[in-house]
């Protein structure tokens, strides 16, 4: 459970103590970095995809009238032989599961949630990952099972990395009472199967192939590993969105202004700002961690203004001191609140930030 919610954000947010029941769901995309959109939408059936698993299949289509290799959702027979002849019989259950900040109705009817937070989890028994053999896995329809989704974890904190409470279906979830805090419940959004043997070198994803080739083999190299690295306990792996509960209070209370800023905003020495990974690969950039100034909470670009959620009890120190400066440098304005302010006074931190907003 997330402690210390700000009451204003008990007072002013529907939907905010109890799921909402007689509702089907969706998700707001347009409030994820297409390219990590992109990327959650590939992540089905048995992963990674590499050329040898592609050469052992062989030519089995065409594409544009050429004979290619084709890769379904649904392993053919061949694909499981080939896992076989590599020695790989048990594979990890990965698990896409979001959390939204906000709920909102849409005129069909249809609920939409606004993410804050984006995790991968293994599938557990016991409190151990609970691995999926290849037998088991012949019998179900991966398409089916991998892209529909549709179960809940009823107390997801992506914060500690520790989930409780108990997994149902959507189906009957969205008909319970008494379900708790919205942004405490975690949607399973999909999954896929990763195969514990695999050449990284080898590992095929989507690229622009008119992207520069180092470019690319740098994201390669970033998402096989933020993806496709093997879990060693039960731990979510948080892959996007808000770093603390505080910084999830304050987007809470901007969406009840409605005010929206960039999430995870890194700045850098030579003037770049991007929000993500997948954002510098939307504009064919690498730039290494060596050149990053910081990384603000939250940003507005209209108004060139960095957000930042300390999380204990600010005190100007030299390093906050010399990031502002460097910031300021690069036309960037910058406030900073405390956790004790986004806690105990949210609506006039909210009032401090719409002055500078509109």
């Amino acid at each position: 459970m997330i402690e210390n919610r700000p009451k204003y954000l008990e007072e002013k947010i529907k939907y905010y103590k109890e799921f909402p029941t007689g509702y089907s769901l969706d998700i707001d995309y347009n409030k994820l970095p297409p390219i990590l959109n992109l990327d959650f939408h590939t992540l089905n059936g048995i992963l990674p995809l590499t050329k040898s698993r592609a050469e052992f299949i062989g030519k089995n289509g065409k594409v544009d009238d050429k004979d290619s290799t084709i890769i379904f959702t649904n392993p053919l027979p061949e694909e499981y032989g080939y896992y076989e002849s590599i020695g790989v019989t048990e594979f990890q259950a990965i698990q896409l599961i979001m959390n939204f900040h906000t709920l909102k109705e849409r005129k069909d009817g249809v609920l939409i949630g606004i993410p804050y937070s984006v995790s991968l989890v293994p599938m557990e028994k016991n409190k151990q990952i609970d691995t999926w053999n290849i037998d088991l896995l012949r019998q179900f329809d991966l398409e089916k099972l991998t892209q529909e989704g549709g179960y809940v974890y009823s107390d997801f904190n992506p914060f500690q990395g520790v989930f409780g409470g108990y997994v149902s279906h959507y189906d009957v979830f969205s008909r319970m009472t008494n379900t708790g805090y919205t942004d405490s419940i975690g949607f399973v959004w999909g999954m896929y199967f990763l195969s514990p043997i695999f050449d990284k070198k080898e590992v095929e994803m989507m690229e622009n192939s008119t992207f520069n080739k180092q470019i690319n083999a740098k994201y390669r190299r970033f998402k096989t590993d933020l993806y496709f690295k093997q879990f060693q306990d039960i731990r979510p792996r948080r892959i996007w969105g808000c770093d603390s509960p505080i910084e999830l209070f304050l987007l809470q209370g901007l969406g009840i202004r409605e005010l929206y800023p960039e999430i995870q905003m890194c700045f850098y020495k030579n003037g770049e700002m991007f929000t993500n990974n997948s954002q510098m690969q939307e504009n064919e950039v690498w730039i290494g961690q060596e050149q990053l100034i910081t990384v603000a909470d939250f940003y507005f670009p209209d108004r060139r203004l960095a957000i930042f959620c300390d999380g204990k009890e600010y005190h100007d120190s030299a390093k906050d001191k010399e990031i502002d400066s460097k910031l300021r440098t690069l036309g960037i304005s910058v406030l900073r609140f405390n956790g004790h302010q986004i806690n105990n006074d949210l609506p006039t931190v909210l009032d401090e930030i719409e002055k500078k907003v509109k």
